[in-house]
């Protein structure tokens, strides 16, 4: 199975090329921005077509959610124009499409977890953009989408993955949010399920995949990550947790409840949905 990787360099990326090689039978050409500016359509097209892969797997996004705010053309460029030209390179080479998208297509008025069949309302242009990037893709009858949330690793560059060096800094008590209630990703988890998918044969659909267990708060992840570091460390004397008492000042607004159920995906043969918690091991 050839698989053509877009996005290569980032967190989701990088974790992409290091489990391939585990995977039998999969043959993987990984691309980074700069080896591959997937905002040239013509650069895309010639690229896909000459590797003819069964699967793209397009990794690459607007990532930072205030910069988003400031900058909503740069947004859409990366998280949605580009997907045109993309749509058309996979069905020249017939393969089908992966694409990444998020929790924050969904406003957050809801109290129980969002399932593929909820109406996504965004609220910032992050999810704006990524919503139109994944309509662009579900028109292409090989085109799949998977909604995901909160991805952390050894290689991410968020806060999630920070709070262990954090927690060790012995520079005062850590603050952190109550108030956005989210689904943790374990990535390693995350592109285990994206290698299922393609073993599975599955090339068309709307997806959810999270860590189970309900979702949390980026207090409630602190607080476990601490707690794990005094049972594993107990020479070490992490920084307490406290709640935060006020917002953040945030550039753009934020879905205070995007939880997601990832009930659907579960179903599929082999897909195994860790607890959020099991995750937070790895990055101690």
């Amino acid at each position: 199975m050839k698989v053509v990787l877009t996005g290569a360099g980032g967190g989701v990326g990088t974790i992409i090329r290091q489990m391939a090689p585990a995977h039998s039978g999969v043959q993987l050409t990984a691309c980074s921005r700069q080896e591959l500016n997937i905002l040239d359509e013509d650069a895309v097209l010639q690229f896909i077509s000459s590797q003819n892969p069964d699967y793209v797997i397009n990794a690459a996004a607007f990532t930072n959610v205030d910069l988003a705010q400031a900058e909503p053309e740069a947004a859409y460029r990366l998280n949605s124009d580009c997907l045109e030209g993309m749509v058309k390179a996979c069905r020249k080479a017939g393969a089908a499409l992966i694409h990444l998208s998020t929790d924050y297509v969904f406003d957050g008025s809801k109290s129980a977890p969002y399932t593929e069949e909820d109406h996504p309302a965004p609220v910032n242009i992050y999810g704006a953009s990524k919503l139109e990037g994944e309509q662009k893709v579900l028109t292409y009858p090989e085109g799949i989408v998977v909604r995901t949330s909160w991805v952390y690793s050894r290689y991410s560059r968020n806060f999630l993955a920070a709070i262990p060096g954090l927690l060790r800094s012995g520079s005062g008590p850590l603050y952190v949010d109550t108030i956005q209630v989210n689904s943790p990703t374990y990535g390693p988890d995350l592109v285990n399920a994206l290698f299922l998918l393609m073993k599975n044969d599955i090339r068309s659909g709307l997806y959810h995949y999270t860590n189970s267990g309900g979702g949390c708060t980026r207090y409630d992840f602190a607080c476990r990550i601490r707690e794990k570091i005094v049972c594993k460390e107990p020479e070490t004397r992490p920084v307490p947790v406290l709640p935060m008492q006020a917002e953040t000042s945030a550039a753009a607004p934020r879905p205070a409840y995007s939880v997601m159920s990832p009930e659907k995906i579960g179903m599929l043969p082999g897909m195994k949905i860790p607890h959020w918690q099991e995750g937070i091991e790895n990055l101690i």
